[in-house]
């Protein structure tokens, strides 16, 4: 009816009404500045998670270049802040992730299966731990014993089929080797993440030096670290969505 239509007063004075509301309602909504993410990255509790991420990748590090044989080279690190896509966060929950991802790389002798079984003595890493192990297959993929299982059999499966190239998995960390007779792994060279904010690590000479050790020594290591676990660890630290929250 006619009689219950506000008038042009009432309308107007609904809408400017409205108006503070709406503005609130989008301040929420709108993703905080990235000067301030970054901030909260910088606070006390993100310093000591920093640290703390830092001892972990450099105690892999020292691990692997304390092995009979195997000569420590060159680091590259790269600190960065990213904002997770849906594979590190299906839920949504986080603003920003922390990660640290390092590659360093190591010079040792051509035996490989020498070099695995001492590398397996010292302790380095659980290779193959928590991995999924096809209970057909007698070795957990990532495995030391499935690497060399690999060099026992020539590179074949039971079968008589042609295996690919082992590598050694842990937790967060991946090591390759120069495979004999095969292509080399690349020497480092800078890399560039779709990052935020970086803080990247790297040596010029770095090519050149393993290029020189690999012809000293007849082979080279590459060890990788990701930075991140999945979405049940994305990072060393998160910053959660929402106003007035912390980063965990």
């Amino acid at each position: 009816m006619a009689g219950d239509r506000p008038s042009a007063t009432e309308f107007l004075l609904g809408t400017l009404l409205a108006v503070p509301g709406r503005i609130a309602d989008a301040t929420v909504r709108r993703p905080p500045p990235y000067r301030r993410l970054l901030a909260r990255t910088r606070t006390p509790e993100a310093q000591a998670a920093r640290a703390a991420e830092h001892a972990v990748v450099g105690g892999l590090i020292e691990r692997l270049g304390a092995v009979d044989g195997v000569t420590h080279l060159v680091t590259q690190v790269d600190d960065r802040r990213l904002a997770p896509g849906l594979g590190l966060d299906p839920a949504r929950r986080l603003e920003l992730v922390c990660q640290l991802a390092a590659t360093a790389y190591f010079a040792a002798g051509p035996d490989v299966p020498e070099l695995l079984r001492r590398i397996e003595a010292v302790g380095v890493a659980d290779w193959g731990g928590g991995l999924f192990h096809d209970p057909r297959k007698p070795h957990p993929p990532g495995s030391v014993a499935d690497a060399l299982a690999y060099y026992r059999h020539g590179g074949r499966h039971p079968d008589g089929s042609p295996r690919d190239s082992p590598r050694l998995y842990a937790s967060g960390a991946t090591l390759l080797w120069d495979e004999p007779g095969g292509r080399p792994l690349p020497e480092p060279t800078p890399t560039m993440f779709n990052s935020t904010f970086s803080q990247y690590a790297d040596d010029p000479g770095a090519a050149a030096l393993v290029a020189a050790a690999r012809a000293e020594h007849g082979l080279i290591l590459r060890l990788s670290t990701s930075g991140a676990g999945g979405p049940q660890r994305p990072g060393y630290f998160t910053v959660p969505r929402g106003r007035r929250r912390r980063g965990r």
